[in-house]
Formats: structure tokens, sequence, C-alpha cells
């Protein structure tokens, strides 16, 4: 193993995460990374919906249900003060970066 794989591999799990938050996926992401237990059932998943509002992979549909699911639950969508993403600026980051926008193909 070398720290590409490593990466990468980080990488792949973040990203199916991110595509498929689930209660269950979130918790059991929590237990591998995070040493102390979560101060509440829900904190690992909104802690990934969170994470998920700043990805620039995300489709407008994922940025919508993020935020959704955040407002519906109690939490706020900032991510330690960072607004989370609009599709529109979303795709003016991967602009920046050389990368297409997103389609949104829900």
């Amino acid at each position: 193993m070398n720290r590409d794989y490593d990466l990468h591999r980080f990488l792949d799990v973040r990203d199916a995460l991110f595509r498929h938050p689930t209660l269950e996926n979130a918790m059991a992401w929590w237990e591998k990374n995070v040493p102390e237990p979560p101060k509440d059932n829900l904190v690992p998943l909104a802690t990934v919906h969170k994470a998920r509002l700043q990805w620039l992979d995300a489709t407008d549909t994922m940025l919508a249900e993020s935020k959704a699911w955040l407002l519906e639950h109690g939490f706020k969508t900032d991510m330690r003060g960072a607004e989370p993403l609009t599709p529109e600026r979303r795709d003016a980051e991967r602009a920046s970066l050389g990368k297409p926008p997103v389609l949104d193909l829900n």
C-alpha cells in the first residue's frame, strides 16, 4: 500500500457515502474514523450531509436533499461557517479548477 492508494481508497469510500447517505453508512464511517461516540445518533448523518453540501461533485438534487434533511432535523446547513454550495457556486468553483459543470441526471 502507498499514500496514493490510501488517498484514492479514502476518496472512493467518501464519495460512496456522499452518494448514499444513510444512517447505517454514516455510523459505520463514524465508528471507523472518529475516536469518540457521537453525542446524538443523528450526528454522523448530519456530518455527512453538511460535508456533502461542500462537495464539488454533488448534484443539484443532492444539494437540495442534504439541505432539506438538515433543516428537517434541526441542524444548520453551514459547515464551520462555510455556507452550503449552490449549484451556481459549485459550477463556478468547478470551472475555476478546469472541471465541467455537474449534470443532474435525476
